[in-house]
Order: structure tokens, then sequence, then C-alpha cells
């Protein structure tokens, strides 16, 4: 009877092991997934923006005009986290899209910016309002798409970029049409907390160059970009931005079928003026639907785009109005070519992309 009962015991214990082991395999499994997707929005969300560097000669001294002033330029960067969780700003390649080496140190080059300071104060601020809240509501933290101050992006308009330039007072291509267009460049001013037109909202009309003009047709004309229409505070449909990016490879004279995937979102910030959340991580998903030939590999971080999609629409601007705020334009223009018939944009002039020399923040088509 004892050998019975002895059996019957350390059967219940091996189970009990079993089922420990299991439970602790399941618990291991689950959080290698959380923790691999969480990476994989890490990974895919990437805030960039612009910044004025001061420019120095080959001894590192300040270099100056005529009168004294430091000469600066205009660099591309990437907001991004060092080894310490502080966010910085890496300057990138202009031609690539890479992060630049310091040759000195070997390390990523980074400048100062105010923009990186603001989302190191905005996630330290974030994460002490989450610690005072009730453990359920933490749920619901990321509903606002700000940064949370673990890596993900911040979903707020032009949240990650920065000049420290101001609107010229007579910028090109707001003079009426039988004034002479200045040759003043535009200068924008990003700082994340402009009000974007809708565009239902009305202006003073203004007149464009030729070339402006034509520049902003062809950037209405990338194939399906009448599929989706949008305000600016409804956030960037996927599904269009897939587009977009094919267009902007073909555009810059892409020739390989694969492409680094900083330039890719890169251009897709200079197209739309801001960050196109999520767009790695939701791109194949978006293409599928939208059938547009781009598919992101994150197994190497680059995008494939099978072909260049042939012109669908033709758009003739006829009317152009100056919404009074931070270069912000509202373009109507008639549509040919893909069942629509009207399109009202909203743009802003900037310096994003010298070729284009403008952004599209809003589409309605009719």
């Amino acid at each position: 009877m004892k050998k019975y009962i002895l059996i019957f015991f350390s059967v219940i214990i091996l189970a009990s092991c079993i089922f420990v082991s299991c439970s602790s395999t399941n618990k291991n499994n689950s959080n290698t997934a959380e923790n691999g997707e969480t990476s994989g929005l890490s990974d895919a969300d990437t805030e960039y923006g612009f910044e004025t560097e001061k420019v120095t000669d080959d001894k590192g001294k300040e270099v100056t005009d005529d009168k004294g002033k430091a000469v600066t330029k205009t660099v591309q960067v990437v907001y991004t986290k060092d080894e310490k969780g502080k966010y910085v700003a890496q300057v990138l390649d202009e031609k690539t899209g890479q992060v630049v080496t310091d040759p000195k140190t070997k390390e990523p080059s980074t400048i100062q910016s105010e923009v990186a300071d603001n989302m190191n104060t905005t996630a330290t601020t974030k994460k002490t309002e989450s610690s005072k809240k009730p453990a359920e509501s933490n749920n619901n933290s990321g509903s606002s798409g700000n940064s949370d101050g673990n890596g993900n992006e911040s979903n707020t308009p032009d949240a990650g970029v920065n000049h420290s330039t101001t609107r010229a007072d007579d910028p090109t291509g707001t003079t009426k049409k039988q004034v002479e267009l200045t040759k003043e460049p535009d200068t924008t001013a990003f700082k994340g907390t402009e009000k974007i037109p809708k565009t239902s909202d009305e202006g003073k009309e203004v007149n464009f160059s030729v070339e402006d003009q034509e520049t902003i047709a062809s950037m209405l004309e990338v194939p399906y970009l009448y599929l989706e229409s949008y305000e600016n505070s409804d956030g960037i449909p996927i599904e269009i931005a897939t587009h977009v990016a094919v267009w902007m490879a073909e555009r810059e004279g892409g020739t390989s079928p694969v492409y680094p995937s900083s330039p890719v979102v890169l251009n897709l910030f200079k197209y739309f003026g801001q960050t196109v959340v999520n767009f790695k991580t939701l791109c194949n998903d978006a293409a599928k639907k939208s059938k547009a030939p781009i598919e992101y590999l994150k197994s190497n971080d680059t995008f494939t785009i099978s072909e260049f999609t042939p012109k669908k629409q033709t758009v003739k601007i006829t009317k152009i109005e100056d919404m009074g705020n931070n270069n912000f334009y509202k373009i109507t223009a008639n549509v040919d070519g893909c069942g629509k018939r009207k399109v009202v944009a909203i743009v802003q002039k900037n310096m994003l992309d010298l070729s284009l020399g403008f952004s599209i923040k809003a589409l309605k088509w009719s």
C-alpha cells in the first residue's frame, strides 16, 4: 500500500514540475513575442527632421561671412536614443540618408538639438505621469501617439522638425499674377505648434511661377494618390504613402530593386512634411491593399520595389490661395484619368527637398 502511495505522490510531483515548466516556457515565449513586436515597432518608427548647423573649417573653427556672422547650413537628422537612453540628433548623409560617422571618434555624428531636448523632456514627463496613474489606465497610454519614452514615435505633425529661420517678408509665389515673383528663397518655421489649414478653409488668391505650378501638379499626379482624402489632423493614410515611396524612388533615378530603409522613409518625410507614422511596420499590409509594388524586409531593413507605376491621373491647377500662416497654400485643380474631377490640396512651401520645394499636408478628391 505504501508503495502505491509513494508512486501516487511521485506522479503528482512530476506533473507539477511539468506544469510549472510549461507555464514558464509559455510566459517566456509570450514575452519574446511581445518584445519582438515592440522592438519591431521601435525599429520601424523613426523621427526625422532638419537642424541648422554652424559651418567649420578643417581646423574645427567656425566660418564667418564678411560681416562676422557665423555661416550656417541646414542638415538632415534622425532623432534616436543614445546608449544612455537619451534622444540625440544624428546627422544624415544628404545622398544616402545614412548616419554620418565622426572621423575622429568613429561614433555617429550628432549636433545640439532643441527638438531632441524637448523629446527628452516629453518622455520624462509622460513617464512621471504614467507612474502616477492607476495600472489599468496605462493600457491606453499609446493612444495619443506621442513619444512614450520607449523609443516609440511621436504622431504629432512636425514634432521632429526644427528650423531656426522664419517666414520671409515676401516669399516666392505669394505675389499677385501681375506682379513679378521675388527671387528671395522661402523659409518655413517648423515648431510643431502651427495650425495646419483644412481643405475647406479659404485664403487670398495668389500666383505661383510656372515651375512651381508644374512641381505641385507632378506631386499630385503620384499614381493612385487619389485613393485617399484626408485632413492633416487625421494622419497620413499609409496606403497612399506606399505609392509616394515608389514615386519618390523613381523620381530620384532609382534603378535597383532594393533600397535602404532610411532614404525611403526620409523621402516620405520630405513629401508630406512630417513623419509617416509606423510606415515600415504597416507598409506590407497597406501595399497589398493599395496594390503598390513595394515591400519592407525587416531582416535587412530594406525596401524592395519591383516596378515603377505608370502615370494614372493628370492634374491642372486652377486656383492658388495663400492661407496666411507659415507658407501654407490651398491648391485647387481639375483632375482627369482616374474617375475624379477635382482635387483640393493644402501644401506648404519649404526647403525640406530643394528640388520639390513643397510638401503635401492634406487632400480632398471629388
